[in-house]
């Protein structure tokens, strides 16, 4: 009898693409909360949600950092019930990034 031997090739793996998490401005939302949202959700030091929260307040938008995909969308979920609840009309996005 006789064996073959089959040969396969590994998969090829590509790298996920990253989304960039960015906090936009509205006239409601507390440094505070955006301080809070950051620190908890986001997991900025103090001193860097505080630097995040100027620029968004000051530029009218700051990003929040760059993740997959899943992570993103998770954040920004878990975010925006925190949001919900505080009744803060503060919108955060998602965008694909070239990183």
């Amino acid at each position: 009898m006789q064996t073959e031997t089959l040969t396969t090739t590994p998969p090829v793996l590509q790298k996920p693409t990253l989304y960039q998490v960015i906090f936009f401005d509205d006239d409601i939302t507390t440094y505070g909360f955006v301080m809070y949202l950051l620190n908890r959700f986001f997991n900025k030091t103090e001193d860097e949600a505080y630097e995040i929260a100027v620029k968004v307040d000051t530029s009218g938008s700051a990003s929040a950092g760059i993740y997959t995909k899943d992570i993103a969308k998770t954040k920004i979920s878990l975010a925006n019930i925190e949001l919900d609840v505080s009744e803060f009309e503060l919108r955060i996005e998602a965008f694909p990034c070239d990183q």
